[in-house]
């Protein structure tokens, strides 16, 4: 980061740049920006009598109702939600949306540089962003040919991962339509916590059995929690 003395000094003797956080990103930097004036810089207007760090303010702490860390209970507000908070409109409420949408693709497209599906932190790294935030329970399968290579992936179920509502045909249909050999299972859990149920440990016996009867072999089956994962293979489930 570029910063001169020239820019300390035009700071010290206009503390407002405070209040003004584009002009303080073009100074000193975005790092040096705090979350609210990030959001600001997106806003770029407030409404009658609040300033864009205020407005920002405010969809952070309807953001952390939702969510102990308050970014990340952005990304699960909706565009009522946030056109419920007085100075947000439709246009804002989507550029919101839309710059939460980006910052998971970055994440992805990350993670994707080192994909490994021999490596559960790697499988889970890659999916991370696609569940974690989901309020839903999504089953997804991902399809692998015979060199462990990707061939697509596609989500199974919404709702509850139940052994008794997972459809082990409609699994490996999917697989044999594209000629896998292996399969990775992984699904979310909305509340964070990416402890194993019963139900997962079932749902995952359930497959493997399947597999060996059609000869697919079910490689991992690893749930996402909050910014956690856990493989039950690594915890010898199966």
């Amino acid at each position: 980061m570029n910063i001169n003395n020239k820019s300390y000094c035009v700071l010290n003797e206009n503390s407002g740049i405070e209040e003004k956080p584009y002009e303080k990103c073009l100074m000193l930097g975005a790092k040096t920006l705090s979350d609210a004036q990030l959001l600001a810089v997106i806003l770029r207007t407030g409404t009658n009598g609040v300033n864009a760090t205020e407005l920002a303010g405010k969809i952070i702490g309807m953001a952390s109702k939702n969510c102990e860390e308050s970014l990340l209970g952005i990304t699960h507000l909706s565009v009522p939600e946030l056109m419920s908070i007085k100075g947000v409109g439709q246009v804002k409420a989507i550029q919101i949306q839309c710059i939460c949408e980006l910052s998971r693709r970055m994440a992805k497209q990350r993670a994707a540089e080192k994909l490994d599906f021999s490596s559960p932190s790697s499988i889970a790294d890659y999916y991370m962003e696609d569940l974690r935030h989901l309020d839903k329970e999504q089953l997804v399968l991902v399809m692998l040919d015979s060199r462990c290579c990707f061939i697509r992936d596609c989500v199974i179920s919404v709702g509850t991962v139940n052994a008794s509502l997972v459809n082990s045909r409609e699994v490996f249909a999917e697989a044999l339509k594209y000629n896998a050999v292996s399969i990775v299972l992984l699904h979310n859990h909305p509340s964070g916590d990416s402890t194993p149920s019963r139900n997962d440990i079932l749902v995952t016996a359930k497959i493997k059995d399947a597999g060996e009867i059609v000869g697919i072999n079910l490689i991992d089956h690893i749930i996402i929690g909050d910014n956690m994962y856990t493989s039950l293979k690594e915890k010898e489930y199966f």
